[in-house]
């Protein structure tokens, strides 16, 4: 086969699997697993188009930080650290350019990076393996990880410094194999800006030059011949990182930047399995793991079983494999407390040294001239892959199932606060818990957010200097007025969507509302509702019901909830179809009793 159709069939294997895992997704919003850090991306980039595309000026939609202030600082500016954000600039560029700020535009960019990442893994694993038939295979095992697929096409930085890092390792070979100075500078260029963009990637850039000072004092090169791009490279690393110091030091962070290591060997245990439990299907699917297995059992009974002389250059390779495998062992254990709520960190750390472990497996194996032999591996490829490609659709559509609460509720906030004549440098306060800049970003306007329920904590955030406070409905009742029920006396609202309210601040306290009042539900009549008194028990919706007359509120019973009940009073009808359609509010209204010399621990 030609090299012209080899690239043409590798090319369209890479794009036919890109359209078949994303043309459906590739307008979302940032809404499912990991939202949160997805949305800080796709925030940053919205945040370059605000400011005039200042790049030493990052920014989001959020004016307080959790480090190192713990969300409890305003500042009068979102400019937050972050580590080199070229994955973010770039697509804020093409939105200045084409005037879309929709999220197209940087999944786009993302999954056309990760594509040109799984090309240079199909060449690496060919200049090594010198096979079309292996290098297809590594490139669909590659393209077909769950969590691979999944970010493939989103906004995080691990996706593109992971295509950068797999360049870099590829001019890296060919540098071992032809021994031209330019290929170890693509390499390091390349590895340089992976490292700037994504810090776990300065693992491999230090591998590679334990790798080139072992060569230079084996004589196999010169030092005078690498110290410019070495020296180019360490420096720009060091400049961004002191300046990202000074960003953190002026204006706060958004994003972590120090060591989450485990107290104990029992804490790293228990970490391992839970991160094993939880993300192991999700690294890799099972067959991927079966076919792992069985490459590395064929390939080590291959190696001891015949006397066949390895090329210098693999050599070389599985020495910076050893030392990439020690060093992410080294990285993941200061870091290992994000793992088990990260599975991102995989991308960043051991995928790309797996890929590679299987390029040297599958080399091994003998390649064979003979045409049927090749039907054959042609044949196996193509049904091994079937059930790969399958794994990560399937995966894909069960990632989404559940979208985050955040972006159902604020999903049209910017037109509300546009109809509310909000204007969009507005500042704003949300009471709310977490993925912030979710809500900001939907709402188009900056702010801060308390990042907490605690009651302390709110009345702090009404200090600061804000126009407008926000908040969810659905999370109101159950988790801010119970915390803080004189909140109600505070606000006024503006408006409401029936999914968020708008409400100003008013510091003196005019009157005393009920809540009923407050939610504007007092004078309107309620589509559905259901009473138990205890007394009166009509029909069969009531159930878990055990009463008594040794306490009662009306009437002349009460119900108990007692230790040995799973469950207390439960309420089941066929008459609330009619409550899906549209927004509604469940007003739940009852009178408690207990005895606080018996139960102390109740709320």
């Amino acid at each position: 086969m030609s090299l012209v159709k080899k690239t043409s069939l590798i090319v369209f294997v890479i794009l036919s699997l890109g359209y078949i895992f994303h043309h459906k997704y590739i307008n979302e919003f940032p809404s499912h697993i990991h939202a949160w850090a997805e949305c800080d991306r796709y925030a940053l980039s919205l945040g370059f188009v605000n400011n005039n595309l200042n790049f030493f000026k990052p920014e989001t939609f959020v004016m307080n930080f959790p480090f190192p202030d713990d969300w409890k600082v305003p500042k009068n500016e979102s400019i937050t650290a972050v580590n080199f954000p070229l994955h973010d600039y770039i697509p804020a560029i093409l939105m200045k350019i084409t005037g879309i700020k929709s999220p197209f535009i940087f999944r786009t960019y993302i999954l056309l990076y990760s594509l040109i990442g799984l090309f240079f893994i199909y060449k690496l694993s060919h200049l090594i393996c010198k096979s079309n038939y292996k290098s297809i295979f590594v490139t669909i095992f590659a393209a077909t990880s769950p969590i691979f697929v999944y970010y493939q096409g989103g906004f995080l930085p691990s996706i593109p410094s992971l295509a950068n890092a797999t360049i870099g390792i590829y001019f890296l070979a060919k540098y071992l194999y032809h021994k031209k100075d330019i290929h170890f500078n693509l390499c390091l260029l390349f590895l340089t800006i992976a490292t700037l963009c994504r810090t776990t990637f300065a693992v491999l850039l230090i591998a590679i030059l334990g790798l080139e000072f072992l060569r230079i004092l084996r004589k196999e090169t010169k030092l005078k011949h690498q110290i410019i791009p070495i020296a180019i490279s360490i420096s720009a690393i060091l400049l961004y990182y002191f300046y990202n110091i000074y960003l953190r030091t002026s204006y706060g962070s958004l994003f972590l930047y120090h060591l989450l290591p485990a107290e104990n060997i029992q804490h790293i245990i228990d970490i391992l399995k839970t991160t094993i439990k939880k993300w192991g299907d999700q690294y890799f699917s099972q067959v991927h793991y079966i076919i792992f297995s069985l490459l590395f059992l064929v390939a080590f009974f291959l190696q001891f079983n015949k006397n066949q002389k390895r090329p210098k250059q693999i050599i070389e390779i599985r020495l910076l494999l050893f030392i990439i495998f020690i060093g992410y062992s080294i990285f993941s254990l200061l870091m290992i407390r994000q793992f088990p709520n990260h599975d991102y960190y995989f991308l960043d750390t051991f995928y790309l040294p797996l890929i590679i472990l299987l390029i040297l497996l599958i080399n091994i194996i003998p390649e064979s001239k003979n045409k049927i032999n090749k039907i054959i591996y042609a044949t196996i490829i193509s049904l091994l892959s079937i059930p790969m490609i399958l794994n990560a659709y399937n995966t894909q559509s069960s990632r989404r199932e559940n979208k985050d609460s955040k972006v159902i509720a604020f999903d049209d906030a910017d037109q509300l606060l546009a109809s509310l004549s909000i204007p969009n440098d507005a500042k704003l306060l949300a009471i709310d818990f977490r993925s912030p800049n979710i809500p900001f970003t939907l709402m188009n306007r900056k702010g801060y957010t308390t990042m907490s329920y605690k009651k302390n904590d709110i009345k702090n955030a009404l200090d600061w200097n804000f126009d407008y406070i926000v908040m969810d409905n659905e999370i109101f009742l159950s988790q801010i007025y119970t915390t803080y029920p004189e909140l109600i006396n505070k606000l006024h609202r503006v408006g409401t969507n029936g999914k968020i309210s708008v409400y100003t601040l008013s510091k003196k306290v005019e009157k005393n509302q009920t809540i009923l009042e407050f939610l504007d539900l007092k004078n309107k009549s309620p589509r559905f509702q259901a009473l138990m008194n205890y007394d009166e028990i009509n029909g069969n919706e009531w159930s878990n019901i055990r009463k008594t007359s040794n306490h009662y509120y009306s009437g002349k019973h009460s119900g108990i909830v007692g230790a040995d009940m799973e469950y207390g009073l439960s309420y089941k009808t066929n008459k609330m179809a009619e409550l899906t359609k549209g927004i509604r509010t469940l007003v739940f209204s009852s009178y408690f009793f207990r005895d606080k010399e018996q139960i102390n621990n109740c709320e």
